[in-house]
């Protein structure tokens, strides 16, 4: 089943009726479009005379009074005449026979940090983050799992789940601060320590673990005075560094524990709709990258129905394999997805490479990302490798 991310602006914008001919022609049997999002400035090349479209992060849905008693308030955004458009994009969008996937992004979202600042991530130096909440907090798992119901309620076929684990430092998505600038602090490790969260949410919550906190807070404080003092001390990885300091190790087993309890309250949420996670954190995009994030790939198996291996590469072999490491390290359905970014794919041959190549690894779909952002050519692609 090929699927296409989407926004629901672009929907709106092409009218439902319009992009579902165009996609079906496209051999697209399903659209995965944004429910719950981060910041973005989106530009659509189809569309020359409504080029650029922003939106702050929040919900494309009317959440009624399923967030009653939570107290972060879901950001809605309208969109066009739809007061309620992922429920407005499911309706169009199954009477022309396809199917729609919610794509649901965590908890990394600027605009809920700014507005809830006492859920914000906060380094062991006391500064916090706007980017991202915190899943310590029972008040986020709470919100989450609101925002996955409301999703569910929507009827939509499966909801996609992206951002569940602690996030870096340095990824920050808004206006107010513009570009990320350092010149120290540069490595994966050095990186791993900064971004480690030390919230009262945590503090919270490591009452009940084995973890103690206030040691872990001290020896991460130690080992990042070294490369903030003297740029030229190397930091090792962190595969040795989680060996050599076992209180880090002992950190980011209470981060899986955190992240699992988030994962099973989303699970409970999403209820018989098939829940998909995005294997995608901020540290990188294959299994030993999570870990980093707080996700456990032995974790996930008991609360969803598959997950997506990201493979925006132009080599279809560097794709099977990828895709095929994930498979062996979870007893999981696996869809792939591919970019159309002209960086990585410059012909329609090459996108047909792809295809055939992971079609022949996956026991899932084939997504490729990005409707919103395709060209005539790219929809023609599309057309060309899926009829």
């Amino acid at each position: 089943m090929p699927a296409l991310w989407t926004y629901p602006w672009t929907l709106h914008r092409e009218g439902i009726d319009d992009a579902c001919e165009r996609l079906a022609d496209c051999g697209i049997d399903a659209v995965t479009v944004a429910a719950h999002y981060h910041s973005v400035r989106s530009m659509q090349p189809r569309f020359l005379d409504d080029l650029f479209s922003a939106y702050e992060g929040g919900c494309y849905f009317d959440p009624g009074g399923a967030f009653d008693g939570i107290p972060i308030e879901p950001p809605v955004n309208r969109v066009g005449s739809w007061n309620d458009p992922l429920a407005a994009i499911v309706d169009g969008v199954h009477d022309h026979g396809l199917a729609v996937n919610a794509w649901t992004v965590c908890l990394h979202n600027t605009r809920l940090g700014s507005t809830n600042p006492r859920y914000r991530i906060e380094s062991a130096f006391g500064d916090a983050h706007d980017h991202s909440l915190c899943p310590s907090h029972p008040e986020v798992r709470d919100y989450f799992a609101g925002v996955v119901g409301s999703i569910r309620e929507r009827d939509v076929d499966e909801i996609h789940l992206e951002s569940l684990g602690f996030p870096s430092v340095f990824h920050g998505h808004g206006s107010e601060f513009g570009h990320d600038k350092r010149q120290a602090v540069t490595t994966a490790a050095e990186t791993l320590l900064l971004s480690q969260c030390f919230c009262d949410g945590c503090r919270a919550a490591a009452d009940s673990h084995s973890i103690d906190l206030d040691a872990a807070r001290t020896r991460v404080l130690e080992l990042l005075q070294r490369p903030l003092t003297d740029p030229t001390v190397s930091t090792p990885p962190p595969n040795e560094l989680t060996v050599s300091e076992p209180v880090l190790g002992d950190l980011l087993d209470f981060r899986a524990a955190v992240v699992e309890r988030l994962l099973e309250r989303l699970a409970d949420a999403a209820g018989p709709t098939p829940l998909n996670y995005y294997v995608m954190e901020s540290y990188g995009s294959t299994p030993p990258d999570l870990p980093l994030a707080g996700v456990r790939t032995d974790a996930l198996e008991k609360y969803l129905d598959g997950v997506t291996g990201f493979c925006y590469v132009d080599d279809p072999e560097v794709a099977r394999e990828r895709l095929a490491s994930l498979k062996r390290t979870v007893d999981l359905p696996v869809d792939a997805g591919l970019t159309l970014d002209p960086n990585v794919i410059d012909r329609c041959e090459q996108l047909g490479d792809l295809v055939d190549g992971v079609r022949s690894v996956i026991d899932g779909s084939v997504a490729v990302y990005h409707h919103s952002l395709a060209t005539e050519t790219h929809l023609d692609w599309m057309a060309g490798t899926f009829t």
